[in-house]
């Protein structure tokens, strides 16, 4: 999954606009700094810093476990903050699914993509870490509008996943 399933879409999307980006579970911040080449502005949220934010002014990195946070205390740690742009890739804890909307301003949009199971095979060991059947796509009633979903084999050929863009409903 090196390459995230909708790249055109977010990479169209940061040239046309400028704003606020959450990168949710950054990783190694490949994600930061690109949003921060772009001149976006990027809270960076992980478990522990993996890459260097000083050549990146505009990155807000974070160090913070989130899978063992309230949604509440997250919300607190975000200032009440709204982002015109969330991102949330190879990490998945569903209740950020309900805080998500929440922090999402009118017309933002939220990438999500992540591993799934089929038939019991999936390409982590541990099942509660990957989106079942559909998931994403359910996500639709919380105050998100699905643009694109995708469902299937990832760019590399490896793993199954579930990739889709959402907008805040007005």
């Amino acid at each position: 999954m090196s390459k995230i399933f909708f790249k055109n879409e977010l990479i169209s999307f940061l040239k046309k606009k400028k704003g606020v980006a959450l990168d949710l579970a950054s990783g190694k911040g490949f994600y930061s700094k690109l949003l921060s080449d772009f001149n976006w502005k990027v809270d960076s949220l992980d478990i522990e810093k993996k890459f260097n934010t000083e050549n990146f002014k505009n990155i807000n990195f974070t160090e913070i476990d989130i899978e063992n946070t309230t949604n509440s205390f997250l919300k607190k740690k975000l200032y009440f903050k709204n982002y015109d742009l969330i991102l949330l890739f190879r990490f998945l804890h569903r209740p950020l699914f309900t805080l998500i909307p929440k922090i999402l301003k009118i017309n933002g949009l939220f990438f999500c993509e992540t591993f799934m199971i089929k038939d019991g095979v999936g390409k982590l060991r541990t099942k509660k870490y990957m989106l079942k059947e559909n998931e994403l796509i359910k996500l639709n009633y919380r105050n998100l509008s699905v643009i694109n979903f995708y469902q299937g084999i990832d760019r590399n050929k490896k793993n199954l996943i579930q990739s889709a863009i959402f907008s805040t409903k007005v």
